[in-house]
């Protein structure tokens, strides 16, 4: 699934083309995946796939084309303080967009089953949260790691922004 879109240059080009062709129609859906680079979830030596309407695998690491991305994201028809649970959460990708969407006082719990992954997801998390002027997203963050449920992890990332309005977007230096 995917490729309904054509290709972007960046990530930008691909939001500009998810919404020509009407997979993402609401300004917060939009925001979210302005807010997050679809390339910083992509491993090194992987990226130039990344803003094609594609999804992409790597042994465990996965995305889904950015397509399918947001006709879920539509379809939820999210707000500020909902909930969400995600079922093989792989890169922490939408889940991070959706946390974002749910702000402060939503939940949002990501599942996965391979070790490997959850820990990629906590680096991207990280990552998302060390180069970002704003955030404002769901706190707790849970990630369970199925491959060792004793291993139950939170990670507040429950920041405020200087403009609330927008979420802001900045790139790793």
């Amino acid at each position: 699934m995917g490729g309904a879109v054509s290709a972007g240059e960046d990530n930008d080009d691909l939001i500009d083309n998810l919404k020509e062709a009407q997979y993402i129609r609401t300004e917060s859906v939009e925001q979210a995946f302005r807010a997050i680079d679809r390339g910083d979830y992509y491993l090194e030596g992987y990226r130039d796939n990344a803003y094609k309407d594609l999804a992409w695998k790597h042994g465990n690491i996965h995305l889904s084309a950015p397509c399918i991305y947001s006709e879920v994201m539509e379809a939820l028809k999210l707000q500020p303080g909902l909930s969400f649970l995600n079922l093989g959460s792989g890169t922490g990708y939408l889940s991070t967009m959706v946390g974002l969407i749910l702000g402060p006082f939503g939940i949002n719990h990501g599942i996965e089953l391979h070790s490997d992954v959850v820990e990629y997801a906590k680096e991207k998390l990280e990552s998302f949260i060390k180069y970002r002027e704003c955030v404002v997203f769901s706190a707790p963050i849970q990630l369970l790691d199925l491959e060792y449920p004793a291993r139950r992890e939170s990670h507040r990332a429950r920041l405020g922004c200087p403009s609330s309005s927008t979420l802001s977007k900045t790139q790793p230096g």
